[in-house]
């Protein structure tokens, strides 16, 4: 993959647009931050990249098993267990199981445990674990530090870190900038609708401007 494009993306609920023309291009390489307050379409856009809506309008170059997406709540039955969720993606993807057994193994998740179980925050670090894991060309995450405590941030922020200079495009949907402040490589912000154009960190910082600057700016 050389890059990671949507065009037109367009959505309503109703009479209401969610969203009216998304545009993004993403060279392979890229991890991208889609910063906005809550409420405003973070999700639904997600949603509709992930595969997870396919009620809309527009065009996306990266669709299905190509597409790994830790979205905010996991879309699999409670009374499952953690080892079945890991049977499911190696059945469905492309999956380093191994490496998510030993992601698991510093963390107090049993393989054995059922999803419902488990703390909310605990289903967060899995949710984590398994989509990390997946050997996918886009990864998707929708508020990954949600309900995370100070160790768990750390380990998502240093995993990423371990990818960041791969192939493949990341993609963080949050409005919690600080812990990714050194990840990112570009931001867009998504406000009434409309996604802004894609801004290279690189040049904020030359300009002497931080992402969370950036993205305070452009909400006035």
């Amino acid at each position: 993959m050389k890059e990671y494009k949507i065009s037109g993306i367009e959505k309503r609920y109703g009479k209401k647009e969610v969203l009216c023309g998304a545009d993004l291009c993403a060279e392979a390489g890229s991890f991208v931050g889609i910063l906005g307050l809550n409420g405003t379409g973070k999700t639904t856009l997600l949603n509709i990249l992930g595969n997870v809506d396919r009620n809309f309008t527009g065009e996306i170059s990266v669709r299905g098993k190509d597409v790994a997406y830790m979205r905010t709540r996991m879309a699999f039955p409670e009374w499952r267990k953690v080892k079945e969720l890991l049977d499911f993606y190696g059945r469905f993807y492309k999956f380093d199981r191994k490496k998510a057994e030993r992601m698991l193994e510093n963390t107090s998740i049993r393989k054995n445990a059922r999803l419902r179980a488990l703390s909310a925050g605990m289903q967060r670090q899995i949710n984590f674990i398994c989509n990390f894991c997946v050997d996918s060309q886009v990864l998707l995450l929708d508020e990954p530090l949600t309900n995370l405590d100070l160790v768990f941030r750390g380990v998502i922020v240093d995993s990423l870190i371990e990818r960041a200079m791969e192939e493949r495009v990341i993609v963080v949907a949050t409005h919690e900038i600080k812990e990714f402040e050194n990840l990112f490589t570009h931001v867009t912000v998504l406000k009434d609708g409309l996604l802004g154009p894609l801004t290279d960190v690189e040049e904020l910082r030359g300009r002497g401007m931080s992402v969370e600057e950036f993205y305070g700016g452009s909400l006035q």
